[in-house]
């Protein structure tokens, strides 16, 4: 099922809210309006990502390895399209995600250097496929980046007992660099030509 849905700077997949212990600042997101293309693909099986051609982990409350985020290039019917892909572990879910992929320059900080997750989305429609709990899919027209640009992909993630409880919650970032401000969040480069080969889907 395809549904369009207008957000006011927040996507959450799942209905879920928590309060992280993070050291950003209070946000005022009335004026950051954006849209999102999201395929609710829950139980079907994941597409390959195998073929992902950056790969780097998603570090949970700056100390726990919960999964991992994949870039690649696929050509569908012609078209090239950049999918960045959040996986996690069999014991931790994801609850909510906010990426921003784009230009260095352009992604939302606050004075102090901070970034401001809740309105990353601001400056772009995405395409996100949720696939389950454990994995969500972006989708975005390789024409609209520049031959390399930066990703912040942000996540709250929630991690399971062996029962299906909710034991733990944390604030999750892609690995990479540290911005400027004086959280752990994190930013990583990618570059289209870090995809040697495109994979092609037929559509």
């Amino acid at each position: 099922m395809l549904k369009k849905i207008t957000f006011l700077a927040v996507l959450a997949f799942m209905s879920y809210s928590c309060q992280s212990n993070d050291d950003f600042e209070n946000l005022n997101t009335q004026n950051f309006e954006f849209s999102v293309d999201t395929h609710d693909l829950t139980g079907i099986s994941s597409r390959n990502t195998e073929t992902a051609c950056y790969s780097t982990p998603l570090i949970a409350g700056q100390y726990y390895d919960a999964g991992r985020i994949d870039v690649e290039i696929v050509n569908e019917s012609g078209t090239d399209y950049v999918y960045i892909t959040y996986i996690t572990n069999a014991d931790w879910i994801i609850k909510l995600t906010h990426l921003y992929a784009g230009d260095r320059d352009g992604i939302p900080e606050t004075k102090k250097g901070n970034p401001k997750p809740g309105v990353f989305e601001k400056r772009m429609d995405y395409e996100a496929n949720v696939i389950s709990d454990f994995e969500v899919e972006y989708k975005i027209p390789a024409s609209a980046f520049e031959a390399c640009f930066s990703i912040a992909a942000h996540a709250e993630v929630a991690k399971l007992d062996d029962k299906g409880n909710i034991i733990q919650q944390e604030t999750g970032w892609g690995k990479g660099d540290n911005f400027e401000g004086n959280s752990w969040a994190m930013l990583f480069d990618f570059c289209k030509s870090d995809c040697s080969t495109e994979v092609d889907i037929d559509k």
